[in-house]
């Protein structure tokens, strides 16, 4: 039977991506239109055999790609059965047609790198599915922002600086590096569900420092469009997400199939409408 769930993708943050289960397949896609079908390969039997979904020691051929309604076959790698692999990717392929988006959120198990003066949940560094998967390796206690190159984050007002400034980006994650203090530490949670102990938004907004704070704002508000992708948010956090996400409208129409819940659909499909005017513009 086809398991269809969504998790975060991490680190850094970029989305909640869309994951479509059988065996020892899975179709993945951050946008509910393109998927990526992958097989497990079999040079390692007893692990795949085990709850490999972000095991790093599985290596996932890639067989399928589809876009939209159309599929493009890959090279089936010498150690899987070709058979096999059709004949899952197949159901693979009617199973996601056939259901809707978004899956319902399945990562509650979290990892969070604290902070350093309190231990409370600072920023989150990884998530998973099963509770076994959380005695696998994790990432360093590090949390890394999204790239600049794949994320700019326009500073309406830099510090007057003679010398290089890094972007938004880089900045915030020094921040958080130092608020998480010379020994930083992280511990998994078991969060069934959406409580005030942990940063909605997935890092802590509250800052003593004004400019730490500013660059957290500025952040998270050009991060909405893809944090809109998460349930369990409040709906003032979401309506605030959804305000900031309406800078930003092509990622707005890419990403909101995805979004569980909207506050103010006026102003989300205002945003759509503009997406569409604009490419038909730029044509």
């Amino acid at each position: 039977m086809t398991r269809l769930y969504s998790k975060k993708l991490l680190l850094p943050f970029v989305g909640v991506i869309q994951v479509a289960e059988l065996g020892w397949g899975r179709a993945l896609s951050l946008d509910g239109k393109n998927w990526a079908l992958r097989y497990a390969q079999n040079d390692n039997e007893p692990v795949r055999n085990g709850p490999f979904r972000d095991d790093p020691r599985v290596n996932f051929s890639l067989v399928v790609t589809i876009d939209g309604n159309r599929t493009q076959t890959r090279a089936v790698h010498p150690s899987l059965e070709p058979g096999r692999v059709h004949a899952d990717s197949q159901r693979l392929f009617e199973a996601i047609c056939d259901a809707r988006v978004p899956f319902e959120a399945a990562d509650r198990y979290e990892y969070w790198l604290l902070d350093g003066r309190d231990d409370s949940p600072l920023a989150l560094l990884h998530s998973c599915v099963d509770e076994a998967e959380t005695q696998l390796p994790v990432p360093p206690p590090q949390w890394l922002a999204m790239p600049a190159a794949e994320l700019a984050v326009t500073d309406p007002d830099p510090p007057v600086q003679a010398t290089y400034l890094p972007p938004v980006n880089y900045r915030l994650q020094q921040q958080i590096e130092a608020r998480a203090g010379n020994r930083p530490r992280a511990v998994w949670f078991e969060r069934p569900a959406a409580t005030d102990e942990f940063p909605p938004c997935l890092i802590r907004e509250e800052w003593l420092d004004p400019e730490s704070r500013r660059l957290c704002d500025l952040y998270l508000q050009r991060l909405a469009p893809r944090l809109l992708m998460m349930g369990g948010l409040s709906r003032a956090v979401r309506q605030r997400l959804e305000q900031a996400a309406c800078a930003h409208v092509f990622e707005v129409e890419r990403f909101y199939p995805l979004y569980p819940e909207v506050v103010d659909d006026s102003l989300l499909n205002t945003a759509r409408v503009e997406a569409r005017l604009r490419r038909a513009n730029d044509v």
